[in-house]
Parts: C-alpha cells; structure tokens; sequence
C-alpha cells in the first residue's frame, strides 16, 4: 500500500506512470494541496487507470499504508517524516535525506534541517550500486538525474581504481 505526496508536480506524476505498471503496489493515497478533490488524470490525461481521488496529507493516513514516496519542495519530507510508524518507509525524491549532515543540509538548501533524529535512519541510495542495504534503513533519498548519470558510470570506475581521482571533472 502507497501513499504518493506530491502527486501532481512532474515527478510526481512520471513516478504514479511507473507505480500502476506494478503488480504488487496498491495506490492507496494521492495527497496534494491546492489540487485536493481533483482526480489525477486531470493533471495527466494519459493515466486512465481509477486512482483515489487527490487528498490532503495527514499522518493518520500513514498507519493504513506501507511505502510513503515523497515528491515534494525540500523540507517537507522532513515533516513527513517525523510522522512515521514501524511499518513505513518513506522514499524521498527530493533532497531532504541526501546528506547525512544536518550542517551541510544548511550550507548546501540554506535551510535547517527538521528532522535531525531521522537522518541516522536513512541512506542516500542508488539501487544498482546500493543492492539490498536500502533494507536496513526506514527513509531513502533518491539521487537525482544528473547525479545519477555521474555515479552509474564513475563508482564501478572509482572502485576497481580505473582512473585517477584527480583528473575527474564532471561539468
């Protein structure tokens, strides 16, 4: 069971494509803010399949679901995340659980971090480099596209000492 928050934004959307195309994944909630009531495929005329109507989030939803995927401004997965029962893993598309440094968080998003306990229990994750480790943790930040088109290509490289650290340059 999901519950995707941020539902209507571009990821949001690319990401419930994806989800409806899954056989084990039941979309239980859509939340949003301005788009609350509206039917998904109003903001994609291509997603036919009957999907629960967008909601406002609220943390009671979360004992009703499993997989909380997170498509928001950076900051409000931290919110979210807060809020988390034993049974949730939240999967964070934007930046709030990339770093594991409440004090780089600030120097790199110019804002505090508002989950500082939860950061311990998250891992900044790329599948196909960090294989089943993503299971020991309740919170992934998901890289984005551009660096997930640096490290698919350099961490193998970097591993298996292939080229020298000092002449990357990645622009």
């Amino acid at each position: 069971n999901v519950l995707v928050a941020g539902c209507t934004g571009y990821i949001g959307i690319q990401l419930i494509k994806l989800l409806i195309n899954h056989k084990r994944v039941k979309i239980k909630y859509l939340c949003g803010n301005s788009s609350v009531g509206k039917k998904i495929s109003f903001f994609d005329k291509s997603i036919k399949k009957k999907l629960p109507k967008i909601t406002k989030f609220n943390k009671n939803k979360l004992k009703d679901v499993d997989l909380i995927f997170t498509a928001l401004p950076n900051g409000e997965a931290q919110l979210i995340s807060r809020n988390l029962n034993k049974n949730n893993v939240l999967i964070d598309l934007a930046a709030d659980f990339r770093l594991n440094k409440a004090s780089d968080y600030l120097k790199w998003y110019k804002q505090k971090h508002k989950a500082l306990s939860n950061i311990k229990n998250s891992i900044y994750a790329l599948p196909e480099i960090t294989g089943k480790l993503v299971k020991k943790f309740s919170i992934i930040g998901c890289p984005g596209c551009y660096p997930t088109s640096i490290l698919l290509p350099l961490i193998p490289l970097v591993k298996e000492r292939s080229i020298n650290l000092k002449n990357i340059i990645i622009d």
